[in-house]
């Protein structure tokens, strides 16, 4: 579901007094037990787990899917992922050089797992960011959840391979697209970027303009709809690697540009 001009909005309440309008259609909550102090409890807000996001992923990868799911259940990464794995398809077709379909799919299940191993003040620094460009806070929780993804992602092929087996070339590039899915310029530094690789990284970098993530950010961002609207905007043609992906997320901007203005007129006239 997406929102139009028409949609309701509701009140968002934080713990420390501060509340926030976001969609009636967005679920977001808070840890129960949260071991960060309540100022910073807003970037721990996450959109709950729902079965229903099982529906658009592709059949041949739920299985593998749901294997991994227990290792997603952090920083909305279980969403993330079944919203954004489908989106695979549209820009491994339009790519001109060869892509390992199995490849994208099972490296961006994957991709964020890394988040599974991490504690709480590691995961709101992550999210110490406005735009799209990260704060230095956010860059070593980032960094680390890379490399942590890549290593359970070993474990996890070894523990349950996919059928067919893959391939040890096929494995590695699963390896560095995990690794490098949010530093694409310094995989692409040593040589040209495999379309595998980046057709990971743009499908993970399409979550931004979701209307689940940029509503559920403005949140744990602490950003306004709008200025973050206007950051996203700025942001976008640097953050992807292929055209198309760029294109998409234009048409996706337009769509939060109608949701944010519907939410400026919506808070408007709660004030009056």
């Amino acid at each position: 579901m997406r929102t139009s001009a028409s949609t309701s909005f509701k009140r968002f309440s934080l713990p420390d007094g501060k509340w926030a309008w976001i969609p009636t259609d967005v679920d977001l909550r808070l840890p129960e037990t949260p071991v960060v102090e309540p100022g910073r409890l807003h970037a721990l807000a996450f959109i709950p787990w729902d079965d229903r996001y099982l529906v658009p992923i592709n059949p041949g990868y739920r299985g593998f899917f749901q294997t991994v799911l227990p290792y997603l259940h952090v920083r909305t990464t279980d969403v993330h992922v079944a919203t954004c794995l489908p989106y695979a398809g549209e820009l491994i077709a339009a790519e001109s050089e060869p892509v390992d379909e199995r490849v994208v799919h099972i490296a961006f299940i994957l991709h964020d797992c890394g988040w599974s191993q991490m504690g709480e003040e590691e995961i709101a620094d992550s999210l110490g960011v406005e735009g799209l460009a990260f704060s230095t806070t956010a860059i070593g929780p980032k960094a680390r959840h890379a490399e942590l993804g890549r290593d359970l992602a070993q474990r996890l092929l070894r523990e349950f391979p996919p059928e067919p087996p893959l391939t040890a070339g096929q494995e590695e590039m699963i390896f560095h697209a995990i690794l490098f899915h949010d530093k694409p310029d310094q995989l692409a530094i040593q040589g040209d970027l495999p379309a595998s690789v980046r057709v990971v990284c743009d499908v993970d970098h399409l979550w931004s303009f979701t209307h689940e993530n940029f509503w559920q950010d403005t949140v744990r961002k602490g950003v306004d709809p709008r200025q973050y609207l206007q950051n996203l905007g700025l942001d976008l043609e640097g953050y992807f690697v292929g055209e198309t992906a760029r294109r998409k997320a234009r048409q996706m901007l337009e769509a939060r540009t109608q949701e944010v203005d519907a939410w400026a007129s919506w808070s408007a006239r709660q004030r009056v």
